[in-house]
């Protein structure tokens, strides 16, 4: 059996191929874990793009796009079949319980793949960066960096809630980080326009800078959604 790293590279629902389960209920609960599963994947893909953006040497650079690339679309498949799974789920006779955790997960899957999108547009700010005679400051990677930080932390929250007993954790810190993250966003967009204007860096680089920031804090709204 391949290590889970070399597996995780193509497209393979882990715990729900086998079909419903004896119960609804059953199979709410293995359609739980495969959204745990589907949540660890976008995290992965999230750090991808954080190395994305220390890494300099352009074969490099390339290879780990194409699998950010792959990654979007493995999400996109996974949003679906989970989606096709549930339904199927759904014309058995259930409880309001199964039916309100149904509908609850059919939300997580939704965001989980906006998670996916926002992490592949982060990653063609990056190449589109890459690809311009300008780089960010070293300012400007402090203010990214942080605020990557604050998306990651908010992700694990979200991990902690999807993969656990749901009803023991709490979203109150979660909560804590977006506010963070849009507090963030809302002072290095005044920065920005102040350095602009005072010629720190040029316009370009002080947009791709905010899309970035942008984006994090987009990511972060999405993950609040999930919980």
């Amino acid at each position: 059996k391949p290590r889970r790293s070399e597996d995780e590279e193509d497209f393979r629902l882990r715990f729900i191929q086998a079909g419903i389960m004896t119960t609804p209920e059953l199979s709410v609960l293995e359609a739980q874990k495969e959204i745990g599963s589907f949540g660890e994947r976008i995290h992965r893909m999230f750090g991808m793009v954080r190395d994305l953006l220390v890494t300099k040497d352009e074969a490099a650079f390339a290879k780990l796009f194409a699998r950010i690339e792959k990654y979007e679309s493995i999400s996109d498949n996974m949003e679906i079949e989970i989606g096709k799974y549930l339904e199927h789920v759904s014309d058995a006779h259930l409880s309001d319980d199964t039916k309100g955790k149904i509908r609850h997960m059919m939300r997580e899957i939704s965001e989980l793949e906006s998670i996916g999108d926002a992490c592949y547009n982060l990653a063609r700010i990056l190449l589109r960066k890459s690809e311009s005679a300008d780089d960010f400051t070293p300012e400007q990677n402090a203010a990214i960096e942080k605020m990557m930080r604050l998306t990651d932390n908010a992700m694990k929250q979200m991990l902690e809630t999807i993969c656990g007993r749901r009803e023991e954790v709490s979203i109150a810190p979660t909560r804590d980080i977006e506010q963070k993250i849009n507090d963030l966003r809302d002072e290095l967009k005044l920065q920005n326009t102040t350095d602009v204007n005072s010629r720190k860096y040029g316009f370009a680089i002080g947009t791709m800078f905010i899309d970035v920031i942008s984006e994090c804090e987009k990511l972060g709204d999405y993950v609040v959604h999930v919980l």
